[in-house]
């Protein structure tokens, strides 16, 4: 089961642009001289996107895929949105395999900086490991390390960043 959730972002002044792929994704608008909301096809400083599910491996591509449909929509380049996806996908499969309870995922754009969060009950922090020529897992963490521009887990959370993530508008 997934579950899907608006979040505010910082500042308020939110309203849900679309439900992407099954996500909803929020953010600040402004308001004309008649009152009414800005189009959600006009680029803003900040988009958020939620989604959690029960830990089930079954789920993560459609993570990727809530993913990819909302990076797109927030004009992220094709490059910085591959990378992205990738990290989602490893994230989301760590918290599946190595987490506790409900999973939630959470990305944010802004005009320069892409952020994944992945979050569960955990409080053992995700780290880097030497995986083993012939191991079948512990090369996540040190792929999202490789690709993101910073990464940290503080055991609930684990997350990464990265920059220069917005296409011209």
């Amino acid at each position: 089961m997934t579950r899907l959730q608006e979040a505010a972002p910082p500042g308020g002044g939110i309203r849900s642009c679309a439900a992407t792929a099954g996500a909803s994704c929020v953010r600040p608008v402004q308001e004309d001289g008649a009152g009414a909301w800005a189009r959600a096809e006009v680029p803003a400083a900040y988009h958020a996107c939620q989604a959690a599910l029960l830990p089930d491996l079954a789920k993560v591509g459609e993570m990727r895929r809530i993913a990819r449909a909302f990076l797109r929509r927030c004009r992220v380049s094709e490059p910085v949105a591959g990378f992205v996806v990738l990290a989602v996908s490893e994230l989301v499969t760590n918290a599946v395999v190595h987490g506790e309870g409900e999973v939630v995922l959470h990305i944010t754009v802004a005009v320069d900086v892409v952020r994944v969060s992945v979050t569960d009950h955990n409080p053992a922090p995700a780290v880097l490991k030497e995986a083993g020529l012939d191991g079948e897992s512990g090369r996540g963490i040190r792929l999202v390390d490789a690709i993101s521009d910073a990464w940290e887990s503080n055991g609930e959370e684990t997350w990464c960043e990265f920059r220069d993530a917005r296409a011209a508008a």
